[in-house]
């Protein structure tokens, strides 16, 4: 049963029509469901978190209320002090209140009347900014007839001459509320206009500035009944597009580039004033000088960017590796290098990036930008996660591309590199052992054979400048004829019936590529050859972007080594004899009986 004593109380509060000090006098009501510090009436009358017609107001008081036992009494009590004369803006936040948590239809329309009896008859942007928006979500979701459209806009233009120029992103929120209730628009030209004038030139809110710009242009758009361009021409859109871009020029110059993070943040400052005049005719030399000041901060960003390291002892497995590699003789380290060690699988990189971005909440959720050697953006990985924990299966791709590079990067410090080392210096490899494989394997088509040798024999030599040079192409052609067999066509049919050949990654995602290749091959081939997320081989030497310091990289030795790999993959009958050889002696040697495993000196 509701206390007379503490109806009485709560009235003479909610008499006062400044909510804010009615809401300070609730807190010290203990006698109604809280959580913490704060009851659910505190946080109705409160309420002054609603910037648009849509956001529902009351989150913390519908989940004090929803949990609370005592909602029958919680619902008496409120309907009891709406029986007394109290202020009419808390009169419309609680009837609003049963509206949003019970549904209650008559409330709504009491909430309705008295959120306009609120705006009719107070003065001050501030008390009726909530207000105002509850006002028009009621009226339209009810089909007013007290407060139709001609009401709605005389009280909405009544409280956007109440702004008192302190918060302007609650006026920006309010202006384009008027916009769709469509205000007269040369009357919002001219409010936002001498909204946006407020803001000094020198001014870095960017973001606020950019915003009052796009609605202005919206409203000029509207006006002169212009068609929406890319680019534009009209005087009065480039000065608007301008004043966008002189804000963000601004904040750029206000960071200190002592900072790494300002570098970064600089040039993804300076990119978007780019973009922007990209827009605007007649822009190109400004966006050169601007293009060369974000290449000068790219690299500085790069020479000063920390690297992060960790150390980890793999003695004990580079000795068992050449433990292994000992017992074999020179036919048999190449098939033991060339087919023993392992590609990445696809499903452990898969159940890894599951993991990480399970355990790793945020790194699920975030996506992750991929720098070149010089500073530049070159990729940006879409958040694997979207709402409701659903997987972005393509940005799921991307990571494990970039997850399988990371494994690719390890195995060829510590597999590949050591191995090499060893058959260099236990033995000369020759050209014809190369040929040998090289005639063997029927990826290699019988007219580029002599590049696969020639490449190969650069890698053994260590110059993987030419061995990479010569090889990757050679690669790609490769694929290109696997496809063929596979039944896919690899040239493509222009408008102007000329066939273009398709790229090396449209290759790789054909049917009938995906349908016969080795899952782990196939991740293999586009994350050396073709990913952003991975060594984009295929890209980077095309476009003469490695240097020759990267030439000599873990990368460049891990794309040497996969591409004989390939070769020996398919070299039929010389590889089963040579694995078979290989095996028996590894058995031998893990049994421990390699007296008659030590190859002749």
């Amino acid at each position: 049963m509701v206390s007379n004593l503490l109806i009485d109380r709560l009235v003479n509060i909610l008499r006062e029509k400044d909510f804010n000090i009615a809401a300070q006098e609730l807190e010290n009501i203990t006698d109604l469901d809280s959580f913490g510090s704060e009851n659910f009436l505190h946080d109705i009358i409160l309420e002054r978190w609603v910037y648009r017609p849509e956001d529902v107001p009351f989150t913390f008081a519908r989940d004090i209320w929803q949990s609370s036992s005592k909602v029958e009494d919680n619902r008496a009590l409120l309907k009891e002090v709406l029986q007394y004369p109290i202020a009419d803006i808390n009169r419309a936040k609680i009837n609003d209140f049963l509206w949003v948590a019970e549904k209650d239809f008559s409330a709504a329309k009491s909430a309705e009347k008295y959120y306009r009896a609120h705006v009719e008859s107070t003065e001050g942007f501030d008390f009726n900014f909530m207000a105002i928006n509850r006002l028009v979500f009621l009226a339209k979701k009810l089909s007013s007839k007290e407060t139709d459209d001609t009401i709605r806009k005389k009280l909405l233009i009544k409280v956007m001459d109440q702004y008192d120029n302190e918060d302007h992103g609650r006026i920006l929120y309010l202006i384009q509320t008027v916009m769709y209730e469509k205000v007269d628009t040369d009357y919002l030209i001219q409010y936002t206009e001498k909204i946006l004038n407020t803001c000094d030139d020198q001014s870095y809110d960017f973001y606020i500035i950019g915003e009052f710009c796009d609605v202005l242009e919206q409203l000029y758009y509207t006006k002169n009944k212009w068609q929406k361009k890319r680019c534009v021409s009209e005087p009065k859109l480039i000065e608007i597009r301008r004043r966008k871009a002189q804000a963000i020029l601004t904040a750029e110059r206000t960071l200190n580039e002592q900072n790494a993070g300002n570098l970064m943040r600089s040039v993804h400052l300076l990119k978007d004033v780019v973009n922007i005049l990209k827009t605007i005719t007649g822009t190109e030399a400004e966006r050169k000088e601007i293009l060369k000041k974000i290449d000068a901060i790219e690299k500085k960003m790069i020479s000063e960017m920390p690297v992060f390291s960790a150390k980890h002892d793999n003695s004990e497995t580079v000795k068992q590796l050449i433990r292994q590699l000992e017992v074999l003789d020179k036919e048999e380290a190449l098939c033991y290098f060339a087919s023993f060690i392992p590609l990445p699988e696809k499903s452990r990189i898969e159940e890894s990036v599951t993991k990480s971005a399970d355990t790793i909440g945020l790194g699920g959720l975030f996506p992750v930008g991929i720098l070149g050697k010089d500073g530049k953006s070159i990729a940006k990985s879409r958040p694997i996660k979207k709402s409701g924990d659903e997987i972005d299966s393509a940005a799921f791709q991307e990571s494990v591309e970039r997850r399988a590079s990371e494994f690719m990067g390890y195995f060829s410090q510590i597999m590949i590199g050591n191995t090499l080392h060893y058959i260099r210096s236990k033995f000369k490899v020759e050209e014809k052992d190369i040929r040998e494989i090289v005639e063997n394997s029927i990826i290699v088509p019988e007219d580029r054979r002599e590049a696969y040798v020639k490449g190969l024999m650069a890698g053994f030599s260590g110059d993987f400048l030419i061995a990479l040079s010569i090889l990757v192409p050679q690669v790609e052609n490769s694929v290109r004829e696997l496809a063929l067999e596979c039944g896919e066509p690899v040239y493509n049919l222009n408008e102007d019936g000329i066939e273009e050949i398709k790229t090396m990654h449209a290759v790789l995602e054909l049917d009938g590529v995906r349908e016969h290749l080795d899952e782990d091959f196939l991740l293999a081939l586009k994350t050396v050859f073709c990913s952003k997320f991975g060594f984009n081989m295929r890209n980077d030497i095309a476009h003469g972007l490695l240097s020759d310091k990267q030439f000599q990289s873990f990368h460049a030795l891990y794309t040497w080594w996969f591409i004989l790999k390939i070769c020996y993959m398919f070299c039929g009958k010389l590889q089963v004899e040579n694995r078979i050889k290989v095996n028996d002696k590894l058995r031998k040697l893990f049994e421990g009986k390699n007296e008659d495993c030590v190859p002749d000196a």
